[in-house]
């Protein structure tokens, strides 16, 4: 809830994205001025770096005195908002130990008010003054850790948003609907049953936290580029990164960078799936089982943005040659059992090390897709995953890279209105609009420089690849 309030503040006030949003209350206190913060560099070229706080300011990885930074502080804005969405549908989906048909309606609220809030920056020409000769302590255990993985970068917190006051954050959310079978949920709920054997479910939910004043609720970083002395340079320009020094002028900023055509989009929609063809390959050649076990195992997944989330992590961390956070996992069976089955898959030789770690990058391909994507379009595209719908669904992918039309007589089951009606949503919840021309169907992208197209196809030719054929 407070990740959610402070990246609708962001969206509001920052739509060039230079600042960060504070997605834990219990990460604010770490984020004061010149509080060394690490950047993760992601796998996908898509997607934005993670910043991880640290227990640790500018001085305590320093050798010598501290350093006395001016930090300035002015007003900023105050803000309130409210966001209220409203949704209805039904569903079948299997949950648990057996099956569920769903019909029903849902709205939530969420409602901010931070108050005053102020800003701190960091005086940046006295910082670059101060630090012209002084070294990092690259003995450090934190600099140890950040300089092992090649993909993170030492950052310091420059500026900050934060409250002035006490201030409150409220979630309502009320569910209601019917449903035969046999389920179970996490919360309470008030049941009754008629004559029919279905059940009507009501849950209402309303969920407030106070915030405390001096709450950080964004910030931004200057990167640090480290030399193999200890000497360090702020990277002042956004085009200038940084990094730890290796071999003379080699720095670790090692990240997977697809690159695609630079001129029509739909060229670079192409080429950006072509180079990504080999983890398609991957998931199709898979044995039958396996593949029927992942799509089922994924397909449930997408009730589930947060369990998508920790999953997301836990594969770029295979990936990378680390072990996930098994904490986070064994909160969530499921999770972890889907995990293993990809591990196990993708095979260990006798120190137990990965074999194939091209499946891993393949569903991690996957996970990450589906990490970007809206509830409401994890939710759609949970309604399409049948085989003959998905087949469908990439026939229109695969035109749409191309800027095709599709004959309606090649994608039949999309002339039922219902799914007709929900590959739409879909759609254009990744920001393509699909439109019937006469007898053909017809995509536009709305911004070229949109990576939501590129999910939206991705998560499609990866599903596809793994349903078991009907």
């Amino acid at each position: 809830m407070f990740a959610k309030a402070t990246k609708n503040l962001l969206s509001e006030i920052d739509t060039d994205g230079s600042l960060i949003p504070v997605s834990r209350l219990n990460d604010s206190d770490g984020l004061a001025p010149l509080a060394v913060v690490i950047k993760r560099n992601r796998y996908w070229f898509w997607q934005w770096p993670k910043y991880l706080s640290s227990d640790f300011k500018l001085d305590d990885i320093l050798v010598g005195d501290p350093m006395e930074p001016v930090v300035a502080e002015t007003d900023f804005l105050t803000y309130s908002g409210k966001i209220v969405d409203n949704k209805s549908g039904s569903a079948a989906a299997e949950l648990g130990m057996g099956s569920i048909n769903v019909g029903g309606v849902g709205s939530s609220k969420l409602q901010t008010s931070f108050g005053n809030l102020k800003k701190q920056e960091v005086d940046i020409q006295k910082l670059l003054k101060d630090s012209k000769s002084r070294v990092l302590d690259l003995n450090h255990t934190l600099i140890e850790q950040t300089r092992e993985t090649k993909r993170e970068v030492l950052t310091l917190v420059k500026e900050r948003i934060i409250t002035t006051q006490a201030c409150a954050i409220t979630e309502e959310v009320q569910e209601g609907g019917t449903c035969a079978g046999i389920f179970g949920f996490n919360k309470t709920i008030k049941v009754s049953v008629n004559e029919k054997t279905k059940h009507f479910i009501e849950s209402d939910t309303n969920v407030s936290i106070n915030i405390p004043p001096k709450t950080t609720l964004a910030y931004s970083v200057i990167e640090l580029d480290v030399s193999n002395t200890g000497h360090f340079e702020l990277c002042l320009l956004p085009n200038v990164k940084g990094g730890f020094e290796v071999d003379g002028k080699v720095k670790l900023k090692e990240v997977n960078t697809l690159t695609g055509a630079p001129r029509q989009p739909t060229s670079k929609l192409h080429k950006d799936l072509e180079g990504l063809q080999g983890q398609f390959t991957v998931l199709s050649t898979l044995p039958s089982s396996t593949r029927s076990t992942l799509f089922q195992k994924v397909s449930q997944l997408l009730q589930n943005s947060i369990a998508i989330n920790v999953l997301e992590d836990a594969l770029e961390d295979l990936c990378g040659g680390t072990q996930p956070d098994q904490t986070k996992l064994d909160k969530t069976p499921a999770l972890k059992a889907t995990l293993e089955i990809v591990q196990k898959a993708a095979g260990k030789d006798c120190s137990g090390k990965q074999v194939k770690p091209s499946l891993l990058t393949a569903m991690h391909l996957l996970i990450s897709s589906l990490d970007e994507m809206t509830d409401s379009a994890l939710s759609q595209l949970k309604s399409c995953c049948t085989y003959p719908i998905l087949q469908a669904l990439l026939h229109l992918v695969q035109n749409m890279t191309s800027n095709k039309k599709v004959p309606l007589k090649d994608t039949a089951v999309l002339t039922d209105k219902k799914v007709f009606k929900t590959t739409t949503s879909l759609f254009a919840s990744c920001n393509v609009m699909l439109l019937k021309e006469k007898d053909s169907l017809v995509t536009k992208i709305s911004d070229p420089k949109d990576n939501l197209p590129l999910m939206l196809c991705i998560a499609i030719k990866c599903l596809a690849s793994l349903a078991p054929p009907v």
